[in-house]
């Protein structure tokens, strides 16, 4: 069962005061997976609990490059008015890396009502909808990261340590100047459920688990973890960076997203001792239902231009809509345990997906097989990427937003609203992108034609 118990939200403000902590970080998702925030005096946590802070709805439809996105329907559409964003106090930690600071994730209303396009909502809406049927929904996320230092003069970034061939490995001779350690310090001191850490496969690739939790809750975590690391290295001088393909000489970087369900008695439904796979009839439905929406959640669990780069590598990420038992080279891995640890493993997002969104995609999936019973067909074993009669994930960011645009049971589960602004959202992302004049071209073509 979900392991971890959030403090009262009145411990968690006594917690604060009691650590003379002068002011509060209110924090909030975009549609991009960039948390966004006012800060406010300790002293005016009460009013912002009951009347919640403003900001500009646009805030939803800023790009990367910092720009407002038209045809959202956040923007020009509603005059750019106000939302309002209220703490969620169960969230409530102390920012260990910053002098008498905390930080609480809040929810995000429009107009008097909660906003259906935020994130947070989405996961929200999800975990009820499982409710209802009797489910519990928890999830783990496990993410991989580089950490890289810029270099001189603009010239792109290096890696923080280059050592290779010390995978599984976590000491001063790759950790040179102590900031894992630091950033594993950091997470423990939020009250995350730090699990381990390890370096992966190539050096200043890194990897630091969180146990699961209640998918919500999960979630929370999840933002909080990549927001410390981000935060850490930079004041370092260093870039954590979550992208799937960082590196051209480097390999890639994976999201892999643990779920299981639980029944009202709490009991993990995903298990069937008597089922010659230790799978129950509710897990298979679940897995179906993720590869019936794979190709069309994928924008949502890959949704930059970088992502794709790592479908194409073949390197443990999905190459086709397949799942197997303890299998990474498909898109749903059933790891082998069973009993309380029956799970699946959706391996189809890079670390650039916003933790709410990924799970509600995820959720709202395996909701869609168990309502219909669908049927995954048999596991695949072997190297998936060699099968040649099975779907094929989109490979670019463009093709995604088509699948996701064409599966109508996900536009609905969705919500109008959160397809618009977020198709909006990416196909200017993608666009920019084609107009772009990039460094490969000039390599490829500037002194030869």
């Amino acid at each position: 069962m979900a392991t971890t118990e959030r403090g009262s939200a009145e411990e968690r403000v006594a917690a604060i005061h009691d650590a003379g902590v002068e002011r509060v970080r209110v924090h909030f998702t975009d549609l991009i997976g960039v948390s966004r925030n006012k800060v406010v005096p300790v002293s005016m946590l009460d009013e912002i609990c009951e009347d919640g802070i403003n900001f500009c709805i646009s805030a939803f439809c800023v790009d990367h490059a910092g720009e407002i996105v038209e045809g959202t329907g956040l923007g020009a559409e509603v005059d750019f008015r106000d939302a309002n964003v209220r703490p969620d106090l169960s969230t409530l930690a102390i920012v260990p890396w910053e002098r008498a600071t905390a930080i609480a994730v809040g929810d995000v209303y429009f107009d008097g009502d909660l906003l259906s396009a935020s994130p947070r909502q989405l996961l929200k809406r999800a975990v009820d909808e499982l409710e209802q049927r009797g489910f519990r929904a928890v999830a783990g996320h496990e993410l991989e990261f580089f950490l890289l230092r810029p270099g001189p003069h603009g010239s792109g970034y290096e890696q923080y340590a280059k050592q290779p061939g010390l995978v599984y490995t976590l000491s001063p001779s790759v950790d040179t100047e102590g900031v894992l350690r630091e950033m594993e310090d950091a997470v423990r001191a939020m009250g995350l459920p730090y699990v381990g850490s390890n370096q992966e496969y190539f050096g200043s690739q890194w990897e630091i688990n969180l146990r699961y939790d209640d998918a919500l809750k999960a979630a929370d975590d999840a933002h909080l973890f990549k927001l410390a690391v981000k935060e850490i290295a930079a004041q370092h001088g260093l870039v954590a960076t979550f992208m799937g393909k960082p590196i051209q000489e480097l390999g890639t970087s994976g999201y892999h997203l643990h779920l299981s369900m639980w029944d009202g008695a709490g009991e993990p439904a995903f298990h069937d001792p008597a089922a010659g796979d230790g799978l129950s009839e509710v897990c298979r439905w679940f897995i179906a239902g993720q590869l019936e929406h794979g190709r069309g959640m994928t924008a949502i669990m890959a949704p930059t231009i970088n992502a794709y780069k790592r479908f194409l590598a073949q390197a443990f990420g999905p190459w086709n809509v397949t799942w197997g038992h303890d299998n990474r080279t498909v898109y749903v891995r059933i790891p082998r345990e069973r009993g309380t640890a029956t799970r699946i493993e959706n391996r189809a997002g890079d670390g650039t997906a916003n933790a709410y969104l990924a799970s509600a995609a995820a959720l709202f999936a395996g909701l869609d097989g168990i309502d219909r019973q669908l049927d995954p067909g048999d596991p695949v074993s072997g190297v998936s990427y060699e099968l040649e009669d099975k779907p094929l994930m989109p490979f670019s960011l463009g093709e995604a937003l088509d699948a996701l645009e064409a599966d109508a049971y996900f536009k609905e589960a969705l919500g109008a609203q959160f397809v618009r602004a977020f198709v909006a959202m990416k196909r200017s992302e993608v666009a920019r992108f084609q107009s772009a004049v990039t460094d490969w071209e000039l390599n490829e073509y500037v002194n030869v034609l």
